[in-house]
Formats: structure tokens, sequence, C-alpha cells
């Protein structure tokens, strides 16, 4: 009797082990999965990562035509003949200025 007892503790001994240890590893793989593929896994923090260096690489494009066009700006408030320059180039006169427009005859 005490053999066939002792059997059966073992048995469930070995039965709880298996439980444990099948939770053990489907646990361990849920967290795996979910530190890869969830909500705010490795894949979706590669993907704000490459959106975050596109971003700053057009921040630099863009401070650099600020800093352009601001050389520019600070260019005609400095010289009013290039000023002039750019009004005539939009057809833009002097008061009393005639504009005289040909056209070519090909």
């Amino acid at each position: 009797m005490r053999n066939v007892r002792r059997k059966q503790v073992e048995h469930n001994k070995k039965k709880r082990y298996l439980i444990f240890l099948t939770i053990g590893v489907l646990l361990f793989i849920f967290l795996s999965l979910h530190l890869i593929v969830g909500e705010n896994g490795l894949l979706k923090y590669l993907e704000l990562r490459s959106k975050r260096d596109k971003l700053l690489a057009e921040t630099k494009i863009i401070k650099k035509q600020n800093e352009e066009i601001q050389g520019e700006v600070e260019t005609l408030e400095k010289n009013p003949e290039r000023i002039e320059e750019f009004a005539r180039e939009y057809g833009l006169t002097k008061e009393g200025e005639l504009i005289f427009k040909f056209e070519d005859k090909k």
C-alpha cells in the first residue's frame, strides 16, 4: 500500500512539474512576443526611431533654408538697389515710368 501511495505522490509531483513547466514556457513565449510585436514593443520602437531620424533630418534642412532666407532678407535691408532689381523682375515700376513690351514674331 505504501508503494502505491508513493508512486501516486511521485506521479502527482511529475504532473505538477509538467504543468508549471508548461505554464512557464507559455508565459515566456507570451512575454517575448509582447516585447517584440506588442503595442510598445521593439518593432514599434524601431519604427518611431526611424520617424524621429527623418524628422530631425527635415528639421536640419528647414533650419538651413531659414538661415539662407534670413541672409537674403538682411542683404535686401542693406541694399536698396537689390530691392529695385527684384521689383523690376516682377514687373513693378516707379511712379511715372512706362513699360514697353515687345513680342517676337517667330
